[in-house]
């Protein structure tokens, strides 16, 4: 095999191979999880089986929470062939490797193109990136379209207003949109905006396309709308989407994720482990020279403007801030690259703590397998700790200042993460999900009867039993359910089970089982009306 030119872009099938890589197993092996894999997975099912294409449902009722781009991109992998639950994953897959294509290109236009090798290592290794990137959620397939759009806008204001890149740029911004909602093109343009000032490239901000690039982005969503309209989505379902979410998230009055404004400022520093340990001697690295010095208030702008704007909504997650990883990997990999200009003390310290935290990895891992509530085989551990311990190994030979050290601590990272994914992850499944009810669904249901979801969404037992299910909010839509069918099974948190007993009589068939931390239960009426 050819040796990699590390003087030249990273060509498209290293990044479709380290993806694969890293994430193929668990996508193969992992079970979907609640609460939004399992979520997304069945709203895509839905829209597959109920034509729903443009109104996205949820047990039966229309789904506003979020834009249908997901549920399209997971119907488009059943479509090619793949596994339901690979495919709930195929639009991360995709978000991650065009998030993994632009940062580099990127990296190699502000920093060199060896750089770029460094923030292809860096950035998947960073633990955020790498667990969502194996999730399917759609922060990282938000993630990859906003990085493509700041990608075109780099590019068409380095071009000399190129109208071209900026209608590139404004496509990959409206498909955000439509996988996220407004977020998708608000966050990019601040991001684009504030890195070209603090680098001193304020006159590169000028031109029409702040006018109509923004048209051009929400014409893709408009056209959604249109055809939700044109579909027959009520007026109730445009009110949600457009008003009750978008304000709520804001306001923390949706969602259950209110959070104090410093969130992320704690969130930020352990989701970028282990490279939070490298950044101070990045950043006294790139503030040697001007040119340098301009890189790190680019990608610090870049960071700073991310975190601000979500701060600002009363409503936070750790995921919503997942454009800021590849910039700050960005930051590192440009500091590795001018590690030259520091003292080797200055390396010594920063391999020191890097090796420290490897070695609290290994003890976690070594715990977690040891531990009676986790009960992991050691056979799947130990590949993950073996990994990291030969990182850990040829990184800390003299000398500090060596070019591989950093270099084998990534390996390292991303074969124990893969390991994690592959070996580890799979072992959780049975208690993750809902296998329980499966059996006890097939026995009580026929194929086209639904499930009966007692005061609670319940999309990961719709997934698991392979049956519709039907939400009860109250004790009057429960017995309209039960008696709109002549076989049912109902199914809620296990606290309701005295509640339940009381409608449906003492001596109904019942059961308990849980899912992740849930504990659950299921009851039988047969073919009994309820009291």
């Amino acid at each position: 095999m050819k040796k990699p030119d590390r003087d030249r872009a990273i060509p498209f099938a290293y990044l479709l191979l380290l993806a694969l890589l890293l994430w193929g197993g668990e996508y193969l092996l992992r079970a979907p999880w609640e609460p939004d894999e399992a979520r997304f997975t069945l709203v895509a099912r839905e829209m597959r089986e109920g034509g729903h294409w443009f109104v996205p449902h949820r047990q039966g009722e229309f789904y506003t929470h979020k834009p249908p781009l997901m549920f399209w991109l997971i119907n488009a992998g059943v479509a090619a062939g793949l596994p339901e639950h690979v495919a709930s994953r195929f639009p991360s897959f995709i978000g991650a490797l065009m998030a993994l294509w632009a940062i580099t290109r990127l990296a190699a236009r502000w920093v060199s193109t060896r750089a770029s090798w460094w923030t292809a290592l860096l950035l998947p290794s960073s633990f955020l990136f790498w667990n969502k990137g194996g999730f399917g959620q759609i922060d990282m397939l938000l993630c990859g379209l906003e990085l493509m759009g700041l990608w075109f806008l780099f590019s068409g204001a380095a071009r000399s207003r190129s109208a071209a890149s900026f209608v590139a740029a404004y496509v990959f911004l409206g498909l955000a949109v439509l996988a996220k909602g407004p977020v998708g093109l608000i966050i990019p343009m601040a991001v684009f905006a504030a890195s070209s000032a603090a680098a001193g490239e304020g006159a590169r901000l000028r031109g029409g396309h702040w006018l109509w690039g923004p048209l051009l982005a929400l014409s893709l969503p408009g056209l959604w709308l249109l055809a939700a309209w044109w579909s027959g989505a009520p007026r109730a379902f445009f009110d949600e989407l457009l008003f009750s979410q978008n304000v709520g998230r804001v306001t923390g009055e949706f969602g259950g994720h209110r959070r104090p404004w410093f969130y992320f400022l704690q969130y930020f520093p352990l989701d970028f482990m282990p490279w939070t340990l490298a950044l101070p001697m990045a950043v006294a690295a790139l503030r040697r020279s001007p040119e340098d010095a301009r890189t790190l208030r680019r990608l610090a702008a870049w960071i700073g403007v991310v975190i601000f704007l979500f701060s600002l909504s009363a409503s936070k997650r750790n995921l919503y801030i997942l454009l800021v990883y590849p910039a700050a990997a960005m930051l590192v990999a440009a500091g590795i690259e001018r590690r030259g200009a520091l003292s080797v003390k200055w390396l010594s310290n920063t391999r020191r703590a890097l090796a420290a935290f490897f070695i609290l990895l290994v003890a976690a891992l070594i715990a977690g397998a040891a531990h009676p509530r986790v009960g992991l085989p050691w056979w799947s551990v130990a590949p993950s700790a073996a990994a990291l311990i030969a990182g850990l190994v040829v990184a800390m030979r003299p000398p500090a200042d060596s070019r591989g050290w950093p270099a084998a601590l990534a390996v390292s990272l991303l074969a124990a993460y893969s390991g994690i994914g592959t070996l580890i992850y799979p072992q959780m499944n049975d208690e993750k999900t809902p296998v329980a009810i499966v059996a006890v669904a097939n026995r009580a249901l026929l194929p086209d009867d639904y499930l009966v979801i007692y005061q609670w969404n319940g999309e990961i037992i719709s997934l698991f039993a392979n049956r519709p299910g039907r939400i009860a909010e109250d004790d009057d839509e429960l017995k309209q359910l039960l008696a709109a069918q002549p076989r049912n099974l109902v199914v809620s948190y296990a606290r309701h089970l005295p509640h339940l007993l009381e409608i449906l009589g003492p001596d109904v068939e019942h059961g308990a089982f849980s899912s992740g931390e849930k504990s659950l239960v299921w009851i039988e009426p047969g073919e009994r009306h309820p009291k």
